[in-house]
């Protein structure tokens, strides 16, 4: 006898691009979602996804959360807004699976997982690079000593200028380099340095005509002395990388946080004998993160890794805020 496999609704809070290049094409491949509707204040929009999707569409949030249909939300709304949509949904009952950041500060962040733990909701922040396989594969050469003993850790991602009436630029929708870029970064520093886990030094840097933090760098430390520099910046040249310096070797990949679903990843090892280049399999993180999200809504133990993680990101970024004004 077959057993029945039950179906998540998710609705789109949201007509970004990130939700039609990315989102959508990843969860209609998974058999155990259907997407219950697309709300976007933009009819242009509200057109396209409905022609190329075939799926419901709202002209309001509001009228999407009402929707019995939807079991939970995507929310790929610019970070500023995420806190209050986020909150909304968790109290109509609806999981969220929110992008990143999960919120603009420490204080919303743990507002919204009382309401999510409080009512058995899932609230994933949405870190994908984390779930491709390329990091699991890193983990373990680091720990099977593949260039000796871990000296340091080094992490950059940046890009170059966008277009000026970008988010990202935008202090009043949650733009910032920290909130943006570094965020990867950080989400990499924990998942390489573990829960013990502390900010030792940090700071962020402004250009004239931008009134949001544009590049900055942390030092990120644990308990057992290993130390993870990064790097960040939305007005650089484009760098996604991961370094490690060891007792005999060094490891270096340089697609660590956006390896589309195509891409093999490749990681570098360098050690006295020469040079190893290890092709690592191609994965879509994207889907991934999706799936993790449909086994949380029936995990309650993935329910409490998820929030922890999040608390834990969003405290580690108010540390180097903290850090960054203490500099000014």
């Amino acid at each position: 006898m077959s057993r029945e496999v039950r179906i998540i609704n998710i609705g789109v809070l949201g007509g970004a691009d990130i939700a039609y290049r990315m989102f959508l094409p990843a969860l209609l491949e998974n058999p155990t979602y259907q997407c219950g509707g697309v709300a976007s204040l933009s009819t242009e929009k509200r057109k396209s996804f409905a022609k190329n999707f075939n799926v419901p569409v709202f002209d309001s949030y509001d009228e999407l959360l009402e929707s019995p249909q939807v079991d939970a939300v995507y929310i790929p709304l610019p970070p500023a807004l995420h806190y209050q949509w986020a909150k909304n949904a968790l109290e109509k009952g609806k999981h969220v699976f929110v992008e990143k950041p999960s919120t603009v500060s420490y204080k919303q962040s743990a507002e919204l997982v009382t309401i999510a733990s409080k009512n058995g909701l899932v609230l994933q922040e949405n870190y994908m690079f984390q779930y491709h396989s390329q990091m699991a594969a890193i983990r373990n050469m680091l720990k099977d000593g593949k260039i000796g003993d871990i000296r340091l850790l080094r992490a950059h991602f940046g890009f170059p200028l966008r277009t000026k009436n970008d988010f990202r630029y935008n202090d009043a929708l949650g733009g910032g380099a920290l909130l943006d870029a570094g965020g990867y970064v950080v989400k990499l520093a924990t998942l390489l340095l573990g829960n013990t886990i502390q900010v030792r030094a940090a700071k962020t840097n402004h250009l004239a005509d931008y009134n949001v933090d544009m590049f900055g760098n942390a030092t990120f430390e644990n308990s057992a002395g290993l130390v993870l520099q990064g790097a960040f910046g939305m007005d650089c040249y484009y760098q996604c990388n991961l370094e490690a310096f060891g007792s005999s070797g060094k490891l270096y990949t340089n697609r660590i946080f956006t390896a589309p679903s195509g891409l093999q990843p490749v990681v570098t090892i360098e050690t006295a004998e020469g040079k190893t280049e290890i092709k690592l399999p191609a994965d879509n993180h994207f889907r991934r993160s999706i799936e993790l999200f449909g086994q949380a809504t029936k995990d309650e133990e993935l329910q409490k890794e998820m929030a922890q993680a999040l608390m834990l990101q969003a405290k580690l970024v108010e540390t180097i805020r903290d850090h960054a004004e203490r500099e000014i």
